[in-house]
């Protein structure tokens, strides 16, 4: 593997992770929104991810209880249901 073939492999992973980072910290973001009251992203945890192709899906955990929350691909129309 050259030199460059090795730097663009690098590259691509670094996009990757830091893709997936933010992606986590704009849910929790817009999950603690979502919710209310006094909770903050920090509160929330988000899991089970599943991006698709017009929407993104994840599970929640806040102080006040669980969620299923769904939204549009751009993460604007957020609607979160308690379980």
């Amino acid at each position: 593997m050259s030199k460059v073939q090795k730097t663009c492999f690098l590259i691509v992973i670094s996009v990757a992770f830091i893709g997936c980072a933010n992606t986590a910290a704009n849910l929790q973001m817009e999950t603690a929104r979502y919710i209310g009251g006094n909770v903050s992203p920090e509160q929330v945890a988000v899991s089970d991810i599943d991006r698709g192709a017009t929407d993104v899906k994840w599970k929640a955990s806040a102080p006040n209880g669980n969620y299923d929350c769904s939204a549009d691909d751009m993460v604007r129309r957020v609607y979160c249901t308690k379980k």
